[in-house]
């Protein structure tokens, strides 16, 4: 049909040369007509399978329509280009293309082309929504979210992975943030398997509310300018060599926050998170009883890093010289942690960090810093990973020195309005502080806050019910992002009935719509403060 002739490539059709194997391939394909022709992102995969179909039919250019049979019933299931299809039961099915050019049609049906299975065999692409009803699922090979593919991992999915298997995210990932949080998304191997690697994806990914163990390397990987927000997860009971089990190399756009990590080792770097020439942000973590040679934070390559309201506590240095942190080339700054260490802290040759308004072991120039015993409520007995850090209580007992002790910056304050408290149940993001048994110890807020539904998209309900003591009294009802910033103020002072209800529709106070995300809604009225978390899909 056509050729590609000679050391300059010159491509010949009918006797015409074209300065381009594209445009010489384009009229070859033209000139055999109106063909149907299609692909998908992926083929196979457990219930919920969620496939974006690509028409490839030819010409490239004249086509009026398409008509696609999805899931071979013999009806039209869309009339896109390139339709999205979600299957829900299992089975195999047939799909069908019909296009149409100037009065002429090209059909093409691909038999069993999709296979939706039981989860108990998975390797491959995959996309769509993972809910428990397919639990367990069970990782046979490498898994991988293709660019431009979505997987939806919602609470309580269980997936074993199968020995030195790999979950790669090309595309947007997203574990959804459960309405209880004794529901967990758990991972994990009865071997061992390497972790999840996100690369090259210019999405917003999230990983929420997920148990993360038995990785032999990091458990999360994140590289090439990928953007993620990891939130709210218990990763432990990994090793590691030459990384770290959070492993950040050359990302821009990483929030790591309200994490447990603990019980992890590694032989040739740090049992905790890992920086190389990024710029992060890394807020009330509760990292613990983890062993490396540089025990809990390996910062490298420049990497801009803000540490905010973590705690650091019987961490082990297996290094001839023990140190709790590596800084080379990386000033980063710290406010309002406490950093527990029976070692040195600090080694940083080429490094310069900035701490202010933290507890710290030893001391540490800067404002508002203390060097006392932090009290905490029940700390592990001992150091390093050999210790149980993820059943100890890392709250403070009453008369913490480090209660009230932090930046005392409003913008820092505790979710009940007081001055910030060092470490992680402290500021605007800190954890729910829950003992060992996970029953709730201290509760900072009551719960007269009910939102409904959650996840939401468009929008969502906020029902008040507020005490009968409150009820001649203003009240102020604001959303804030997981940041900490002020999205929207629902009330500003103001007297309401004792059960009222606001829909929030996603938009700022300037009424611009913001992006997917945790949200948290804070009601103060006169005697207590309370804050309820949502989840805005989009």
């Amino acid at each position: 049909m056509f050729a590609v002739i000679g050391a300059n490539y010159e491509c010949y059709f009918n006797d015409n040369s074209f300065s381009s194997v594209a445009n010489a391939l384009n009229l070859a394909l033209e000139s055999f007509g109106l063909n149907a022709m299609f692909t998908s992102n992926v083929t196979t995969g457990p219930s919920q399978l969620g496939v974006q179909f690509e028409s490839i039919s030819t010409p490239g250019n004249g086509i009026e329509s398409w008509e696609w049979d999805l899931d071979g019933d013999g009806t039209t299931d869309s009339t896109e280009e390139d339709p999205y299809f979600l299957y829900t039961e299992m089975g195999t099915y047939s799909v069908t293309l019909s296009v149409t050019m100037e009065g002429e049609t090209s059909i093409l049906t691909q038999d069993d082309y999709i296979s939706v299975t039981d989860g108990s065999d998975i390797s491959g692409c995959v996309s769509g929504i993972w809910n428990s009803e397919t639990n367990p699922f069970m990782i046979t090979g490498d898994i991988a979210i293709p660019a431009g593919s979505q997987l939806i991992i919602e609470p309580g999915v269980e997936m074993n992975f199968a020995d030195g298997t790999c979950f790669n995210v090309n595309g947007f990932i997203e574990t959804q943030a459960p309405t209880d949080e004794d529901d967990p998304i758990i991972m994990t191997s009865n071997t061992s398997w390497m972790g999840i690697v996100v690369s090259d994806t210019v999405e917003d990914n999230l990983i929420m509310n997920c148990d993360i163990s038995n990785v032999d390397g990091s458990a999360i990987s994140v590289l090439s300018g990928a953007k993620i927000d990891i939130i709210g997860n218990r990763i432990f009971d990994n090793s590691s060599t030459s990384d770290g089990i959070i492993n950040v190399d050359n990302a821009q756009e990483v929030f790591i926050s309200q994490n447990i990590i603990a019980n992890n080792s590694s032989t040739n770097a740090t049992g905790g998170i890992k920086c190389d020439g990024s710029a992060i942000t890394i807020s009330n973590n509760i990292i613990v009883n983890n062993t490396g040679t540089y025990s809990a934070l390996m910062l490298d390559g420049g990497s801009d890093i803000v540490l905010e309201n973590n705690t650091f506590a019987n961490n082990e240095s297996t290094n001839g010289t023990p140190f709790l942190f590596y800084f080379f080339q990386s000033d980063p700054v710290l406010n309002n942690n406490i950093i527990i260490d029976n070692g040195t802290i600090w080694f940083a040759p080429f490094g310069d960090p900035v701490v202010t308004y933290s507890c710290i072991t030893g001391g540490f120039a800067g404002e508002g810093n203390i060097d006392e015993d932090p009290l905490f409520i029940d700390p592990s007995v001992g150091n390093g990973s050999a210790y149980n850090g993820l059943t100890a209580v890392w709250g403070l007992l009453e008369g913490s020195p480090c209660i009230d002790a932090g930046d005392p910056d409003p913008m820092y304050n505790d979710p009940d309005g007081t001055r910030n408290d060092m470490g992680v149940y402290g500021g605007p993001n800190g954890l729910l502080l829950v003992s060992s048994e996970n029953e709730v110890i201290d509760m900072i807020s009551q719960s007269f806050i009910n939102v409904y539904p959650n996840p939401f998209n468009p929008e969502t309900n906020i029902a008040l019910s507020i005490s009968s003591a409150d009820l001649v009294l203003p009240v102020t009802v604001e959303i804030y992002n997981i940041k900490g910033q002020l999205v929207k103020t629902v009330l500003d002072n103001q007297t309401i009935q004792n059960k009222a209800k606001f829909i929030w529709n996603g938009t700022d106070n300037k009424g611009i719509s913001t992006t997917s995300g945790l949200y948290f809604v804070k009601l103060k009225t006169a005697s207590s403060t309370s804050v309820a978390k949502m989840m805005l899909l989009k």
